[in-house]
């Protein structure tokens, strides 16, 4: 999200058909509808939405404990199955199906499902998420798919380990492979060493009491899973009464309870590059420095944990490397002086997971480089001169994971273009003489450049409507480039697409786990507002013709 300053780049000049004080208004608007949603201590608080995977496991749990019954009636229930009815026609196929399946099941009119269809379903899903996680992704799909009643593949039931695993892990996975671990054993009638190591991985989130680091799939995951194994009935019931003090007013239940340093160091990034107030944004970067380092709570990763740096909440102890990223670049946009110990923390949490082939990973060190937490790191990092070998090998890295069409492999976004902006603006930290990074980047502004809509944005894959979201991230990378032409087009776009109230829509773009998204309504104001921002620091003149967004 970094914004270059690329003193050997001529700015680009202003776009003849748009309105450069229609771009001050909508920026002031958008600065207005984002602020005003900062709490007075600078906290960014939003509620994630209701999701179908997670309301569909919460309404299979309750039926697997008879919760809801006529002996044991609950509103919440059937608030719940009132919202996973309303999802039985949604257009996305994945959670329609596991909204009837869930209805179905909770209803008694569950059938003995459809082995065909479990195989499409989860291939789907893979083909969404990074190459080096599929192995663990199709097993959770399986787990999803079992305890909402589909068969599950004998090469599935076989594939229950055997071995307690000890591969480099961060907490969630860890916990999400013992949960499934124990759900597919349990399908396999299989009670061993390791699920015995899974139940005590388990039993470490104290599942009864509350819903550990915020995070309601794992939690559900975790109670799913010991329901399969005698003795943990109480447990299980205690979970679920815990689990609904977190129901949303629609009925459904969340991926996480919250994101608030996630959402406060995006939207921050955000207003400091579109122009915000200087007392805004220092309150938001006091918050951040309140809450650096975590929840003070066991780690359950299996590895060197990223520390000292942030996680995605208050409540959460995994730091990773993109909160920690946008954190840095946030506080050193604000007063890196003021701010000096903890960005100095920051930096050292940041260079002690970075991998050995010179990329940086989301979470532990030893786990497999990503382009885009790779990207982000290196933004991260940029200003600090003594880190030049560390970025230099981190842009090598870049460079080799550099797809044929000029993309990366998928991050953490359902748009192609968030890891390809990312990629960008972390190009613009090498020099002009750094020609493999100048390559990578003449190959990314030529693939946004063939993808753009002739309606002037960019959808989350080539051929997709354009979106709020993508629109952004392919106008950002256009603002680093060499033709100034498609710019016009893409801003015309967003200024058409501005909601009432200042704000944007549009479909979310962030998943998790990879490749499910979750919807916190900023996460898409704030990529709108970041573009505003790097167009008004990149497009000629606009420093001055934007003076008043300030």
């Amino acid at each position: 999200m970094y914004i270059a300053d690329l003193e050997y780049a001529a700015p680009m000049p202003w776009p003849a058909e748009v309105d450069p004080d229609h771009v001050r208004e909508a920026t002031d608007r958008l600065i207005a509808h984002v602020a005003g949603r900062v709490d007075a201590d600078g906290a960014l608080r939003e509620e994630c939405q209701s999701r179908v995977l997670e309301s569909a496991l919460a309404l299979s749990l309750m039926t697997r404990t008879g919760v809801g019954t006529a002996a044991d009636p609950s509103p919440a229930r059937d608030r719940l199955l009132d919202f996973l009815r309303a999802h039985q026609d949604t257009p996305d196929k994945l959670e329609r199906v596991l909204a009837t399946l869930a209805v179905a099941r909770a209803t008694g009119r569950t059938s003995a499902g459809d082995t065909e269809l479990v195989a499409k379903l989860t291939e789907g899903v893979l083909g969404d998420a990074p190459g080096f996680i599929s192995a663990r992704r199709r097993m959770m799909v399986c787990a999803v798919l079992s305890v909402l009643g589909c068969p599950l593949p004998p090469e599935v039931l076989a594939a229950v380990a055997d071995e307690v695993p000890s591969d480099p892990l961060h907490s969630w996975a860890a916990v999400q492979q013992a949960s499934v671990t124990l759900i597919l054993a349990a399908a396999a009638g299989v009670d061993n060493k390791v699920t015995a190591a899974a139940l005590e991985t388990l039993a470490a989130t104290h599942p009864a009491t509350t819903v550990w680091e915020g995070y309601a799939l794992m939690h559900l995951l975790v109670l799913h899973g010991l329901a399969g194994f005698p003795g943990n009935e109480e447990t299980v019931r205690a979970g679920l009464e815990t689990l609904l003090r977190h129901q949303r007013a629609d009925g459904g239940f969340p991926f996480v309870l919250e994101m608030h340093n996630w959402c406060t160091s995006t939207a921050g990034t955000a207003l400091v590059a579109a122009g915000a107030p200087t007392e805004l944004l220092r309150r938001m970067a006091g918050m951040l420095v309140d809450h650096q380092g975590g929840a003070p709570t066991r780690s359950l990763s299996r590895g060197a944990t990223l520390t000292d740096g942030w996680s995605m909440s208050e409540i959460v102890a995994q730091n990773d490397v993109d909160d920690t990223s946008c954190a840095l670049e946030f506080l050193q946009a604000i007063d890196p002086i003021a701010y000096g110990d903890s960005v100095r923390r920051g930096v050292a949490g940041l260079l002690a997971v970075q991998g050995a082939d010179g990329g940086f990973p989301t979470y532990v060190a030893g786990a497999s480089s990503e382009p885009c937490m790779t990207a982000a790191a290196i933004c991260g990092l940029a200003p600090h001169p003594d880190t030049l070998a560390a970025r230099q090998r981190a842009l090598t890295f870049l460079t080799e994971s550099q797809l044929e069409d000029g993309g990366f492999e998928p991050g953490w976004s359902r748009s192609r273009l968030h890891t390809i902006f990312r990629a960008r603006l972390a190009a613009c930290t090498a020099g002009p003489q750094d020609h493999h990074v100048a390559r990578m980047a003449e190959r990314i502004e030529r693939t946004v450049l063939e993808t753009q809509n002739e309606d002037g944005g960019w959808g989350m894959q080539p051929g997709d409507p354009s979106d709020d979201i993508s629109t952004a991230y392919g106008l950002i990378t256009l603002c680093y480039g060499t033709d100034h032409r498609p710019i016009g087009r893409a801003l015309s776009w967003l200024l058409a697409h501005q909601n009432a109230d200042g704000g944007y829509s549009g479909p979310p773009d962030m998943v998790g786990p990879r490749p499910f998204p979750y919807s916190f309504p900023i996460l898409t104001d704030a990529p709108v507002l970041l573009a505003f921002g790097h167009v008004r620091s990149r497009i000629w003149d606009m420093a001055s013709v934007l003076q008043g967004a300030n």
